[in-house]
């Protein structure tokens, strides 16, 4: 925090007075500040080899010599910015790690089989708060499941206002999507230098795109249609389809 600013945040307890020095999270729109400082400070190296989320620094290398150096230019940029990491939370020269709830590894990204265990194991939702939650936690896994928001859909209308009433359709899509979180794929880290491919596949219920590279899975992405859309030919189907891939 700038000195002259302290005093905005500042908070009195039986203590004492107390002044933050650095900025805290809670405020309005810090975390976006934040982000964005750390943006402009790896701006050089960004997709390159460094992707940063908040505080977590990922550096990724093919060769030991090049992460090396990569990690000079990353502890210099910290330094010359005033930023700190702390040794204990970093590691190094690393074949796999965990990085934002997902497995790093050279053959690509992969869901954190914990995580994937807690899906398995969550009961069946008996409120609007408790499904919410799965939902949320389901969500962080869409990209690794092939027409993620057509299967859920029959959940989702369950959170609509007074709309909350477990039927079979909806044990059914509880239970599809379980079966689909535990067969989840490695997802092929994307080459910005290489050629993407965009198949996309238009059905009555929704639309679906799966991004390649090189014949590897890199992302699925699907959508359900609004019911007036469900009524367009397929052309206009495939067509939205390939606008919505586009625009994501």
């Amino acid at each position: 925090m700038r000195l002259e600013d302290a005093y905005k945040i500042a908070f009195r307890t039986h203590l004492g007075y107390y002044e933050f020095n650095v900025m805290i999270f809670g405020l309005t729109n810090a975390s976006a500040t934040f982000q964005s400082l750390m943006n402009q400070v790896f701006q050089p190296f960004l997709r390159k080899f460094v992707l940063v989320f908040f505080d977590d620094i990922l550096i990724y290398n093919l060769a030991e010599r090049d992460h090396v150096t990569h990690l000079i230019a990353v502890f210099a940029s910290l330094k010359e910015h005033s930023l700190f990491a702390k040794k204990s939370k970093c590691s190094f020269g690393q074949s796999k790690v965990e990085y934002l709830g997902h497995i790093i590894t050279a053959e690509g990204a992969s869901t954190d089989p914990s995580k994937i265990q807690a899906m398995l194991d969550w009961p069946r939702p008996n409120s609007v708060r408790a499904l919410r939650v799965f939902l949320g936690l389901t969500g962080y896994c869409r990209k690794y499941i092939a027409n993620y928001e057509i299967i859920c859909r029959p959940l989702i209308d369950l959170l609509k206002r007074d709309a909350f009433k477990w039927n079979d359709e909806a044990d059914l899509a509880f239970t599809t999507l379980k079966k689909a979180i535990s067969s989840t794929l490695v997802l092929a880290l994307p080459d910005y230098i290489k050629e993407f491919i965009v198949e996309t596949y238009a059905s009555q219920g929704g639309i679906g795109v799966v991004l390649m590279q090189e014949g590897r899975l890199i992302t699925y992405f699907s959508k359900v249609l609004y019911q007036r859309h469900r009524g367009n030919s397929i052309y206009e189907k495939e067509y939205m389809d390939l606008l919505n891939a586009v625009d994501k």
